[in-house]
């Protein structure tokens, strides 16, 4: 049995942390080289059953285009499980998408939560070990705005 190390929790949430990172600055090769596996499992509201890295990504960056946004985290459970290898982690968010042109100061704001299975990829970053997301589901609270915002 591999032991849990108490920097896992970090580590996971950093994980976490590098997705909003890479959708609000724009860097998606953060999305393969940091935060998912390439064999990823994702469901998100606008895109069903995704199976690898390069659609998940491909199919975020069609989706916010060139639209500014601003992603925050907020409550969060991390499990990691005894085998130290696995762990499951719920994070709330909100999501701002500002708008631009005709919709230039106006805001959608999605309420939502990252539900994800992580893995132990059994390298490490200084004193963290590395984490990615295997499966990643998208659940939408509330979504308040107009939805126009997303045309592009």
């Amino acid at each position: 049995m591999s032991a849990v190390i108490p920097l896992d929790h970090v580590a996971i949430q950093n994980t976490i942390a590098r997705y909003c990172v890479a959708l609000d600055t724009k860097d998606w090769e953060l999305l393969s080289s940091s935060v998912f596996t390439e064999d990823v499992s994702a469901d998100y509201p606008f895109n069903k059953t995704m199976s690898d890295v390069k659609t998940v990504a491909n199919a975020i960056k069609n989706r916010l285009g060139e639209v500014i946004t601003q992603h925050a985290l907020t409550t969060q459970i991390i499990e990691v499980n005894r085998d130290g290898k696995t762990a499951s982690a719920e994070t709330y968010f909100t999501g701002n998408h500002f708008g631009h042109g005709k919709y230039e100061g106006q805001v959608l704001v999605a309420y939502g939560k990252y539900v994800d299975e992580l893995v132990c990829t059994g390298q490490g970053k200084g004193t963290y070990r590395e984490w990615r997301i295997k499966k990643r589901t998208v659940v939408f609270m509330k979504r308040i705005g107009d939805e126009h915002i997303m045309d592009h």
